[in-house]
């Protein structure tokens, strides 16, 4: 392409630099022709209707035709008798009309009209002189294009040769490029697909450059990841076997204290306690349920039974409980929805979402306060579904504690948890807000927040239609 480029430059470039008057000046001349007869028939129309917009032309015209004179005087010799009657016209035309405007309110259009008809001799004597310098540039400006026809095959000739060796060059560097680079990296791409899918499998090594080394970092790195999630299923099934058995055992015990009816009855402190363990077991036990879901989900493993439901059947009976806890400290919960299609959705899954971000809301929210719950189909998805399908945004509103802007970034991580919650009674496990995000991601969806101390969060989620 550099050859191509300098071939080029140097066939042509010559030529027109040398024959730069011969290919202007006719044009040009052409150019002036039409923009006279424009300015003639522009000084009528307005001498005749005298609106703002013909004025308004008429010097628009008047001011090119003038620029094309003095470039015409700078192209040519300005010495020339054709030239020197060109400006000469020009001038009294000029004059003539500076004369005319001033007049023009008193003595009327129509004998501006008359007085501009009465020059028709300057008109064709400007046409003529205009002719014959075009006449007297004609032979030169053939002559250069003669010139310019002849080295235009010389130039494409070359392109030609230029461009067949650079396709051919192009062909032979691609064919090893793909040998040696394209593979591996096309391998690398495959391994790196089925790791995100669980699957752990290590990639031959074709060659013995840097891409080998990356493979041989690649393999191990795979291994590892093997190792580390054998482990931590490892891990998984010995939680679920030594954690949730002692959890239901103490949880039977605690409703067989409350309900016995053999043994003397328990005192209100008794009960209380009883109560208390029973709280602490559910507590623990849906901990555990959460850390071992979101392990899965991790892991590739969670599986998910999508099927065609209403969003908004899913979604009422949830805020009508939050709605009834909500009485009991004062809290207003709104909720508001458009009509939806049927989507595809986990339905046990999604629960988990919209219990959580409510479980939050309630949580953080003080009592008097303020809860909002809005659903409506929008277009504004970003980069969530497929164009033109649309999608559902959910947004949880309240009017709680709020969340630092430092701690927004990472409020979706496992175990996170913002720095202002020990301003409230209640403590989570900082696992609620990662399931939302790995089910929400699950459906295709998006989930994010806005929030400002002391005055609220908004969590809003995104699901494709």
């Amino acid at each position: 392409m550099v050859g191509l480029s300098i071939t080029t430059i140097v066939q042509v470039q010559s030529l027109l630099s040398a024959n730069q008057q011969e290919f202007r000046i006719v044009p040009h001349i052409e150019t002036m022709k039409e923009l006279w007869e424009i300015e003639f028939e522009a000084a009528e129309k307005y001498f005749t209707s005298a609106k703002t917009s013909d004025l308004q032309k008429l010097e628009f015209v008047a001011g090119q035709f003038s620029s094309a004179v003095d470039s015409l005087v700078g192209m040519t010799d300005p010495h020339d008798q054709e030239v020197e009657n060109v400006v000469a016209l020009h001038k009294r035309f000029d004059s003539f009309l500076k004369d005319e405007f001033t007049q023009f309110g008193h003595g009327g259009g129509s004998d501006a009209v008359a007085a501009l008809r009465s020059r028709s001799a300057d008109k064709d004597s400007m046409v003529q002189a205009l002719r014959r310098i075009s006449d007297d540039n004609l032979p030169r400006w053939v002559k250069g294009w003669k010139l310019f026809n002849e080295r235009i095959p010389i130039v494409i000739t070359t392109v030609y040769i230029i461009v067949l060796l650079a396709l051919a060059i192009s062909g032979v560097v691609a064919f090893f490029v793909a040998r040696t680079v394209t593979r591996p990296i096309e391998a690398l791409e495959a391994g790196t697909r089925k790791i995100s899918e669980a699957q752990y499998e290590t990639i031959p090594i074709i060659s013995n450059d840097e891409i080998a080394e990356l493979t041989a970092a690649f393999n191990s790195m795979s291994n590892k990841l093997k190792q580390l999630d054998e482990m931590r299923m490892q891990l998984m099934s010995e939680i679920s076997h030594e954690m949730r058995t002692p959890l239901q055992v103490i949880k039977a015990g605690c409703y067989s204290i409350i309900h016995t009816k053999d043994g003397p009855s328990l005192t209100q402190r008794q009960r209380d306690a009883v109560g208390m363990i029973h709280q602490a077991t559910n507590r623990i036990n849906q901990f555990v349920n959460s850390f071992l879901d979101i392990a899965k989900m991790e892991a590739g493993l969670m599986k998910f039974n999508f099927e065609n439901l209403n969003l908004i059947d899913l979604l009422t009976p949830i805020v009508q409980e939050a709605q009834l806890i909500a009485q009991t400290r004062q809290i207003s919960v709104g909720f508001t929805s458009d009509q939806l299609p049927l989507m595809m959705i986990d339905k046990e899954r999604m629960s988990q979402v919209f219990s959580n971000l409510l479980s939050n809301a309630l949580k953080y929210t003080p009592d008097g306060g303020t809860i909002g719950i809005s659903v409506v189909k929008t277009e504004e998805c970003g980069t969530v579904g497929k164009a033109g399908r649309g999608c559902v945004r959910i947004e949880f509103t309240d009017s709680g504690v709020g969340i630092p802007e430092a701690d927004l970034a990472k409020l979706f991580n496992k175990f996170y948890q913002a720095k202002n919650v020990p301003l409230v009674n209640e403590k989570g496990s900082g696992l609620g807000l990662a399931l939302v995000k790995h089910v929400t991601e699950a459906h295709g969806g998006r989930v994010s927040v806005r929030s400002k101390v002391g005055s609220g969060s908004t969590f809003t989620v995104l699901i494709p239609c």
